[in-house]
């Protein structure tokens, strides 16, 4: 006797059978008679399948397989890992095309729901009875979900909260600070004020909050962050060659103009208000010549009596001359500097340096000099 799936199965191969016949006869063309030839042929497999297997339906009589069929099982619990594996999957591919954060947080999402998720599938298959495998899932998972939950939810967190925060700008920065201060204690004021209040409750608004943080945080980040000028400083000025400039730079803006008591001073450099260089070693002369240690880092301080802002910079001779990228121009060479901010009249600068070079095989003298200032210089001689 035939099932009624299988009825269903043979009606249809019939039909996509006949059609074929009847396409083929009235048109002129194969390729509908090759479709529907194939579905009935796939038809007619289903329908085989189906009368061997009788349905799926198990006899009442038999109870060994009445206890055994798949219709007794019982069905597993839903969960909501396969959707954080999408979304996880989502952004690693998101973050290819965008930052690699979200690739880091799609792989981190991928292996934790990963994790959950095959937790869930081996407890629900540990028994029968719903209320020992859920026990069975809190012991083995629950030491180490808990901390790891916390860590993945704060982490999300704050690099939300930082892309956003990136994404103001200065002066909107602080307000958006003060506006997200002000909603959590608005929020924890919500709570604590109300008798009771159901957990589906405070579950759906903990939420909200967080989605609407996480995609803030996913659209600043795709956003990029806010233009930040650069912002000039000493070493800028040495690694571009332009310690010699007399002008005030973005560098010299607010420069403290007092050095604290320091250890292991080398030398103190005074320009003296006649415009005379001299460097004086603690326990010595005032002279025009002072001894470096090769590779050790040395301090010196700069002086100026002048009624200028002056600055004193270091030059150890020539360094290949850079590209943007790093890279070394063939045959240019640029001067290797090292340079103080300005210091005002009767102000002082410390200058830290180190030099990995003998003086007496460069092919210029290493010298400490006051751009603005001629005929002065202190010779720097490293052994």
């Amino acid at each position: 006797m035939l099932t009624n799936g299988s009825k269903l199965l043979l009606a249809g191969t019939t039909l996509a059978a006949v059609a074929a016949i009847v396409y083929g006869v009235t048109q002129d063309g194969t390729l509908g008679v090759v479709g529907l030839l194939s579905a009935a042929i796939a038809l007619g497999l289903l329908a085989g399948i189906v009368i061997a297997t009788r349905d799926g339906n198990v006899s009442a009589m038999d109870e060994a397989a009445a206890q055994t069929a798949v219709a007794t099982h019982v069905a597993p619990e839903g969960n909501i890992w396969p959707l954080i594996v999408a979304g996880g999957a989502a952004l690693v591919v998101l973050g290819l095309v965008t930052q690699s954060a979200f690739v880091m947080l799609g792989i981190g999402l991928l292996l934790i729901a990963g994790l959950q998720w095959m937790v869930d599938a081996w407890s629900q298959s540990a028994s029968a009875d719903g209320t020992f495998n859920r026990d069975a899932r809190a012991r083995f998972a629950g030491p180490l979900e808990f901390p790891l939950l916390a860590t993945a939810v704060g982490g999300v967190v704050i690099f939300s909260f930082s892309r956003i925060m990136l994404f103001l700008s200065k002066t909107a920065g602080p307000v958006g600070f003060v506006v997200a201060a002000l909603l959590i204690l608005a929020g924890g004021f919500l709570f604590a004020s109300q008798r009771s209040m159901r957990s589906t409750a405070v579950a759906g608004l903990t939420a909200f909050a967080a989605l609407g943080l996480v995609a803030g945080g996913v659209a600043a980040g795709l956003d990029g962050e806010r233009f930040i000028e650069e912002h000039e400083t000493t070493g800028l000025l040495g690694e571009e060659s332009e310690c010699d400039t007399t002008d005030e730079t973005h560098a010299d803006e607010n420069a403290s103009q007092t050095v604290g008591n320091k250890a292991a001073i080398m030398a103190d450099i005074t320009l003296d208000a006649e415009g005379e260089l001299t460097s004086k070693a603690p326990g010595q002369q005032a002279s025009q010549r002072i001894v470096v240690g090769r590779g050790n880092p040395s301090n010196i301080i700069f002086h100026n009596e002048s009624d200028e802002p002056r600055r004193i910079t270091l030059t150890t001779g020539q360094r290949p001359l850079l590209d943007e990228e790093g890279e070394e121009i063939e045959g240019q060479t640029t001067p290797d500097q090292r340079c103080t901010a300005l210091a005002e009249e009767g102000g002082s600068q410390l200058l830290t340096f180190r030099i990995d070079k003998r003086s007496a095989v460069a092919d210029e003298a290493f010298e400490l000099t006051v751009p603005g200032v001629e005929g002065q210089a202190i010779e720097v001689v490293v052994p």
